[in-house]
């Protein structure tokens, strides 16, 4: 039991003083002065490392980076981040460290610069790499919804990730990427589509006008048509009505003439009628035609006919 709790200690005491070294400047020349507030900020998180309270200490690295950004304290949130099982802001961080520190110049600096690089290749080893290239035009990039930058790789766990562009008119294209612990990726993503022209047509004016004025035509022909069967039919009413009141024989000539007349009636009325039906129909349908025509053009052509006029409308 004893050697035990005597691991523990020793194993606590290793971890402190990795994590405390990092608070050292990290080159020989003097430092440049701190604010009140950093400092106290600084000797706070140093007072929670040692009594083992890493998020604590984590929590006041990460505002003394936000007030004052450094590669101290940028390498303190990557020791951090590692030993709380932050893998990816970790690998992110000590990146970052590594690639802004500066030579060595002595023994305790090369220490920290040896600890520093053996982080990062252990946290390597446990998360995956991914380095996506964003097709052009591209306004933000994210990663499982997270958005990151474009330049540097995106450090995931191992697994399924999605990776998301998006333009400036809101298209976005995607791509699945499945990837290991220890793996590095490299991610292209599709083009965007080409921004479709709008589509327009022109209203040629000729044919709005040529289908009022075929229309106005064809109601008013109606009109007349229908009146004018009305007209026959009242005359063959009329022929009828004087056929049955009793005034002529029917072996008469006479009553043959007038016979004859209410027939002709009757079928000037039947032919007035139907041409009238057929004029409304036309004009109808033709001022209908000119209508969605203005409204919603898309193509339309009017074409004449030996019968009046074809009218084909394409959506």
């Amino acid at each position: 039991m004893g050697d035990r709790l005597l691991f523990v200690h020793a194993a606590r005491a290793a971890t402190l003083s990795v994590v405390l070294a990092g608070a050292v400047p990290l080159a020989a020349a003097e430092p440049p002065p701190r604010s009140r507030e950093v400092q106290e900020l600084i000797d706070e998180a140093e007072r929670a490392a040692k009594r083992l309270e890493l998020a604590r200490a984590r929590e006041l690295w990460a505002r003394v980076n936000a007030i004052a950004p450094s590669t101290m304290a940028v390498c303190q949130l990557g020791q951090f981040d590692l030993r709380l099982d932050r893998l990816e802001e970790a690998a992110a961080e000590l990146e970052e460290c590594v690639e802004k520190m500066p030579a060595p110049t002595d023994d305790v600096e090369r220490r920290r610069y040896e600890v520093r690089h053996a982080d990062l290749a252990a946290v390597r080893q446990r998360v995956a790499e991914l380095h996506v290239s964003p097709p052009p035009g591209t306004a933000r990039l994210l990663v499982d919804g997270r958005e990151v930058s474009a330049g540097g790789p995106v450090f995931v766990a191992p697994g399924l990730h999605e990776v998301t562009a998006m333009d400036e008119q809101g298209q976005v294209v995607r791509a699945l990427v499945k990837v290991a612990a220890g793996q590095s990726r490299r991610v292209p993503l599709p083009l965007f589509e080409a921004p479709k022209a709008p589509v327009t047509s022109a209203r040629a004016p000729w044919i709005i006008t040529a289908g009022a004025a075929a229309t106005m035509t064809l109601l008013l022909t109606a009109v007349e048509l229908r009146e004018a069967g009305d007209f026959a039919e009242h005359e063959t009413s009329a022929k009828v009505a004087r056929l049955s009141d009793g005034s002529m024989a029917p072996s008469s000539a006479q009553f043959r003439e007038v016979y004859g007349e209410a027939s002709a009636a009757d079928s000037r009325a039947s032919l007035f009628h139907g041409f009238g039906t057929a004029a409304l129909v036309a004009g109808a349908a033709l001022g209908a035609a000119t209508v969605a025509y203005v409204v919603w053009p898309r193509k339309a052509e009017i074409r004449p006919r030996c019968a009046g006029a074809e009218v084909r409308l394409v959506w």
